[in-house]
């Protein structure tokens, strides 16, 4: 058996996929990418191309250096493959890994997760210049056979439709039979005369004109001085990637509200607006520097004290927000403490940051964990607001973090 080496001009040739003996399951990687590889019996780095993957091996093509033993292959910073090799193809530096373990952020994995894998492929640019370069000296047989394993790849995605194109003397022209609306023609023109100006290879996100699809728009000048584009429907994967982070805020959601009996609560903007909305404002205090927090304090007795709260739970619950107006001064440049009564027993307290919000997997320990503390975490506070208040609601986002900070006028 031979490696063909034609990739992706052979998409019948299945040499690199049988070597990986796992079946049908296994898929090229179109085109070819260059990954980091680590040798861990020595430390030595060296560049390889990764032909194709499943999940419990890929293939490596690596024709600079002799592979050997077990070793790291380095996706991304948080994305990385360990395992062990053996010689794929006699006489040509095509190798097996297996895979032992995949490392991806937190995690450790037996097994390399595809759909992951195709996320990071796509994120990695489909780079214009793999894809369409000599693209004009190809016959329509060539274009047709490359557009439709990229089509069957971008499936695998949960990308749509590929559409490539080519900028020649000015014109530009499809390569193939299907052309897209004008608008987005219009489109392509532009980023290609940007592309051609700048010299290197530019990508923007694009709309349909009814707004029903999204774009990803690659442009690469060519060295015969054309310009290839490819158009990449990312639709999908956008509502793929949606219900994911759905899915993930859900479970983060239970799993808070689990662990500290429904005191904790994440919400959405959404949410939080109709929340808002139920009660009357009885007050709204800036909070920009250290001195404001004295004010706040007196502000704040001064609008409660006529609720009916007994002394020693207004005092908590003034504790409670003095803290949580401290973490805007702390982690950011101050924020805003919005007073309401939401009825005749419940009292609700808005604290209002503008800083980059926390992320979703940092919430558990930025919440729960006692002492944890980064910048757009709520720090040791937060155990306090806690024992102070009835229930917490939260919603955090790159737009700023709101605390809901809500206490009974007298207790259940």
């Amino acid at each position: 058996m031979i490696l063909c080496e034609r990739c992706p001009d052979e998409p019948s040739c299945r040499n690199c996929l049988n070597e990986l003996r796992v079946g049908r399951s296994a898929q090229k990687v179109l085109p070819p990418r260059q990954v980091r590889l680590t040798l861990l019996a020595d430390g030595a780095e060296v560049v390889a191309e990764l032909r194709a993957v499943s999940r419990t091996a890929v293939g490596l093509y690596c024709p600079g250096q002799p592979l050997h033993g077990r070793i790291e292959v380095e996706l991304a910073a948080d994305f990385r493959i360990i395992g062990s090799l053996v010689r794929g193809i006699r006489n040509v530096p095509y190798y097996v890994l297996d895979i032992e373990k995949v490392l991806r952020r937190n995690e450790v994995l037996e097994r390399l997760l595809l759909d992951e894998f195709h996320r990071w492929h796509l994120s990695g640019e489909l780079d214009p210049a793999s894809l369409l370069k000599n693209m004009r000296e190809r016959n329509d047989e060539w274009s047709r056979i490359i557009k439709q394993e990229l089509q069957k790849l971008s499936i695998l995605r949960q990308v749509g439709a590929i559409y490539l194109y080519l900028v020649e003397d000015g014109r530009l022209r499809p390569l193939g039979t299907v052309r897209v609306e004008d608008p987005l023609e219009q489109e392509m023109r532009r980023l290609a005369a940007r592309a051609a100006d700048a010299g290197t290879a530019l990508r923007e996100q694009v709309v349909a004109p009814d707004g029903s699809r999204v774009y990803e728009l690659y442009a690469s000048p060519l060295p015969d001085r054309t310009c290839g584009l490819a158009l990449i429907d990312i639709t999908e994967a956008i509502a793929e990637e949606r219900r994911r982070q759905k899915k993930e805020w859900d479970l983060y959601k239970q799993v808070l509200a689990s662990v500290t009996g429904d005191k904790l609560v994440l919400l959405t903007d959404e949410e939080l607006f109709v929340l808002i909305r139920e009660g009357e404002m009885l007050a709204a205090i800036d909070v920009r520097a250290p001195e404001d927090l004295s004010r706040l304090r007196r502000e704040c007795r001064r609008v409660l004290e006529p609720l009916g709260m007994a002394d020693k739970r207004l005092l908590q619950y003034i504790v409670a927000l003095n803290e949580a107006a401290s973490n805007t001064l702390k982690h950011g440049s101050g924020g805003t403490v919005t007073l309401y009564r939401a009825n005749e027993q419940v009292c609700r307290a808005v604290v209002h940051d503008q800083g980059g919000g926390i992320d979703l997997e940092e919430l558990p320990r930025a919440t729960l964990i006692q002492g944890y503390s980064t910048r757009n975490s709520l720090g040791v506070g937060f155990h306090v607001m806690l024992r102070c208040c009835d229930r917490l609601l939260l919603c955090s986002s790159s737009a700023g973090t709101k605390l809901v900070l809500e206490c009974r006028v007298q207790p259940l």
